[in-house]
């Protein structure tokens, strides 16, 4: 199986240096008012390497803009918080969904050698949304700060509080987890929806991986050695490597994340947890 195949912009074709595109600004954090009324412009710096890079512009409208309006404008700069004054740009994998809210194709200008310099010093690396999160943070930093500050920490209040019941949650879970439990779940049960999530061949032979995983650690019996269960655990991420390669670099943010999960709770039966801190130097994704 190839690599996933480039999405494309509105206009149907792929993204080409100079391309401007507009799009409305989604709310700052999920206490701020759910409607922005703003608008706001990206231009296309160059594709590298499989990913394609964009630069926010600086100007926000109460509308989308043409591209009069946005042709002179310069990059903007990060100044909220702990930014300090770098250009507003990012690399996305081409293959990635674009999640912009009402994205539109304005038009597209020759390349500069300014939009040259972007593209070789940019060294960021986020999604489609990061554009708005850069425009509308911004936006409200320099015109809206005690309050846009007040929603900020309001959400970082609320993401602190979901995270320390997950942790309760899991450690819950963990505590009470037999390989029998295991055995009768689905592993990635979540992995039902594609896209965003693998090709069901890619979900079925990573289910079969782990239950084979989780059978060859119950047989080993009741005391298993460290060596045992790294050995099962190291030749499960490197199925998981090899396996991610052949299906194209299907293993994003979310797949893994739910498979150090379940890697970590077959170490967890094993009552051998601190293997799950020896993970990350073995896989590759």
């Amino acid at each position: 199986m190839g690599p996933k195949s480039p999405q494309l912009g509105p206009t149907g074709r792929g993204y080409h240096a100079g391309d401007i595109y507009s799009f409305r600004t989604s709310p700052a954090t999920e206490f701020s008012p759910k409607e922005t009324g703003r608008y706001a412009a990206l231009k296309v710096l160059g594709l590298k390497d499989g990913r394609v890079c964009y630069v926010v512009l600086d100007g926000v409208f109460g509308r989308h803009p043409d591209l009069a309006e946005v042709a002179h404008l310069p990059e903007l700069k990060n100044s909220r918080f702990q930014y300090r004054g770098d250009a507003a740009c990012s690399f996305i994998p081409l293959h990635w969904e674009n999640n912009l809210e009402d994205f539109r194709y304005v038009g597209t200008l020759d390349p500069s050698e300014g939009d040259a310099d972007l593209l070789a010093a940019c060294r960021s690396f986020g999604t489609w949304s990061s554009a708005s999160s850069h425009a509308e943070g911004e936006w409200r930093w320099r015109n809206d700060r005690a309050a846009y500050q007040e929603e900020v920490e309001r959400a970082q209040r609320a993401r602190d509080a979901r995270l320390a019941a997950e942790r309760e949650r899991r450690e819950k879970r963990l505590k009470a987890l037999t390989w029998e439990t295991l055995l009768e779940e689905t592993p990635f049960s979540r992995w039902n929806v594609h896209p965003p999530f693998p090709a069901p061949a890619f979900v079925a032979a990573a289910r079969d991986r782990v239950r084979s995983a989780i059978l060859e650690l119950q047989a080993l019996g009741p005391h298993l050695k460290k060596a045992e269960v790294r050995a099962t655990l190291r030749a499960c991420v490197d199925w998981f490597n090899a396996k991610n390669a052949e299906f194209g670099g299907v293993i994003e943010t979310e797949e893994r994340e739910d498979i150090c999960q379940a890697l970590g709770e077959l170490a967890a039966v094993a009552g051998q947890r601190s293997l799950v801190d020896e993970i990350d130097d073995w896989r590759s994704w």
